[in-house]
């Protein structure tokens, strides 16, 4: 196992803001514990003062019928957790929350461009309607987004554990939205699509053009 891949991180919400989460379970499972998860994390959360809803949220998942509680944490309580173990175990875990921390600023604040002198540059000839694909995978995308976002509240409420999966693939994929949308609107800026001849690459184009770009998705750059 290597530090790429210690345990699942994945994109959640905790009081509207967009956060990188771990399951507790997880985090458990890998530093070993000699303690019953339950009574490990309910004596953490108590020991060292954490707070549902800004350390942590509770999801309700169903196995095999049964309901489970499952602790969806910020990597600052995951690496608190794995501090307080004081073992290779939680040194290892720390570091990799720092890892993916890391990461995620550099996705936010990436590095300045090369000059575009050094950068190579790549042209292609294509019609007005191989373009206009272009436009339609980006509407495909935006309407699997738009469906995801439906799913998240059903799939919390029914315990289902697709419920992080699909909230972690929203976020995701917003981020590509904004990401595409800023390198294609130019592309674009002179097209002009007849709504009747071409309805569905004139619903792609129009919502393309008026995408309003959100969470780090109005952050991200290439």
């Amino acid at each position: 196992m290597t530090n790429s891949n210690l345990i699942t991180v994945f994109n959640g919400s905790i009081s509207n803001q967009i956060v990188q989460l771990a399951n507790a379970r997880d985090l458990h499972s890998f530093l070993e514990s000699n303690q019953d998860f339950s009574n490990w994390i309910s004596n953490r959360i108590s020991e060292y003062g954490f707070i549902q809803d800004e350390d942590y949220i509770i999801v309700t998942e169903r196995t095999k019928g049964r309901p489970r509680k499952e602790y969806h944490i910020t990597l600052d309580m995951g690496k608190e957790l794995g501090m307080v173990e004081r073992n290779e175990k939680g040194r290892q875990i720390r570091k990799y929350f720092i890892a993916c921390e890391k990461r995620l600023k550099e996705l936010q604040n990436p590095q300045p461009n090369l000059p575009l002198a050094d950068e190579p540059k790549f042209s292609f000839e294509q019609t007005q309607a191989q373009w206009l694909r272009f436009a339609s995978t980006w509407y495909a995308l935006y309407n699997c987004v738009e469906l995801l976002a439906k799913l998240d509240k059903p799939l919390h409420a029914l315990g289902s554990h697709y419920a992080p999966q699909v909230c972690g693939h929203a976020t995701e994929y917003k981020i590509t939205l904004g990401v595409m949308h800023r390198l294609l609107v130019p592309m674009f800026e002179q097209f002009e699509v007849d709504p009747l001849d071409d309805p569905h690459y004139y619903k792609a184009l129009n919502t393309l053009r008026n995408y309003k770009p959100q969470g780090l998705g109005a952050i991200v750059r290439v």
